[in-house]
């Protein structure tokens, strides 16, 4: 269906007036100010040990995935507006403990709120984003609106992360950033505020709507393998940004009033990417299926070799292919559930998957980091987060249709 032009056709005014919003409450909820300084500000400005820092991801990943499903289903059973107001006001309280924060029980306490403020939006958002077109049968826009949300946070980053560098990290102490996020995601919550429930269908309970999640990811055709597909892409994707973002770049001398700017980098390559990933999608789904993952464990593969400051800019196939997931994998997964009546906790339970996973992967690492050396650690890390695709590959490809 193609408007004047051949250009799509404007959706109608409600869901519009949706999206627009969608855009705010990703940058101001995602426009983590601190990301390129957290390993930085937990372990060389706070004192804390790799492992004790490596601990602490496994914790917020594990009260993420403790919370993934049940947030879910109140997504589902009572709106979803209300559970990403809950998580926007969650992420900021956790931004302000984190800037307060000395010893390893106050990171601990903050990691909890972080871990539980992305299992309220985890989901949630998506669904939001797919019912609001869906209610206007727009459901085949949402690869084009879902790479213009990642895009939209992601290009605030570009601009947001230099300046950080300059005006937000004294000393090497970045904990204006978590002052300022903070802030502005307790802005996002009142964003959130003025988001429109779209229609969610017949309402079930909390049982009903669990029990038919779960059996739709074992049931429908395509689910599962799409949510081992997702697993593998997201752990190699976190544990580079996460887990060896910092010790890459401190091994090839690069300093920390850098690290921002360099993200910035890697954010403006997934911006682009996520602006085309549904021309991407649309022409070639199949190839970039394959392509994400395979693109990425090259690249890890290189930066555990090479030791010239250049090869930071291998981090930019990190943010290319971080633009392509979300299109991408909540693509898949969306088309593939019939009903919006459980689609929040479908899509919790695939984020649920991936941060089970990551959880011990990072505590892994953290302990290579220790014990392996750099490049070692990397290795195992990569092949390890590869696992859940050879699985589907070895098996039976992840199809795109």
């Amino acid at each position: 269906m193609r408007g004047r032009g051949g250009r799509p056709p404007e959706p109608p005014r409600e869901t519009l007036r949706n999206f627009r919003l969608f855009l705010l409450y990703r940058v101001l909820t995602r426009l983590l100010l601190f990301a390129p300084y957290i390993q930085l500000f937990i372990t060389k400005v706070r004192g804390l040990s790799q492992a004790e820092y490596g601990l602490l991801q496994g914790l917020y990943y594990l009260v993420v995935v403790a919370a993934e499903v049940p947030t879910g289903v109140l997504a589902d059973r009572f709106g979803r507006k209300a559970i990403l107001v809950l998580g926007a006001a969650v992420n900021g309280l956790g931004c302000f403990l984190f800037a307060v924060a000395t010893d390893f029980p106050s990171f601990a306490a903050g990691e909890v709120l972080f871990g539980l403020g992305t299992a309220f939006v985890s989901g949630a958002d998506s669904a939001l984003l797919y019912d609001s077109l869906a209610a206007e049968r727009q459901e085949a826009q949402y690869p084009r609106a879902e790479g213009a949300a990642q895009a939209s946070w992601l290009m605030a980053t570009v601009i947001g992360y230099p300046l950080s560098d300059r005006l937000l990290v004294v000393d090497g102490n970045p904990v204006l950033a978590y002052w300022i996020a903070g802030g502005l995601s307790i802005v996002g919550a009142g964003v959130g505020l003025l988001f429109r429930e779209p229609p969610r269908g017949e309402r079930q309970s909390a049982r009903e709507i669990t029990v038919g999640a779960i059996r739709d990811v074992v049931t429908l055709p395509g689910v599962a393998r799409v949510i081992l597909y997702s697993i593998g892409v997201f752990a190699l994707l976190r544990a580079a940004v996460v887990l060896f973002f910092h010790p890459v770049l401190d091994a090839q001398g690069i300093p920390p009033d850098l690290y921002g700017t360099i993200l910035a980098g890697m954010n403006l390559a997934g911006a682009l990417a996520a602006l085309f990933a549904h021309r991407l999608i649309a022409g070639a789904e199949r190839l970039v299926v394959y392509l994400v993952p395979g693109a990425l464990l090259f690249m890890f593969l290189l930066l555990a070799i090479l030791r010239a400051p250049f090869a930071a800019v291998l981090f930019g196939v990190q943010g290319a292919a971080f633009g392509l997931y979300p299109p991408l994998t909540r693509f898949l997964l969306n088309r593939r559930v019939p009903s919006a009546r459980r689609r929040a906790t479908i899509l919790s339970l695939d984020s649920l998957a991936c941060r089970l996973m990551f959880s011990p992967l990072a505590v892994f690492a953290g302990w290579a980091l220790g014990s392996m050396g750099l490049a070692a650690a990397m290795a195992a890390t990569a092949l390890l987060a590869c696992a859940p695709i050879v699985m589907i590959v070895t098996r039976r490809g992840p199809r795109g249709g």
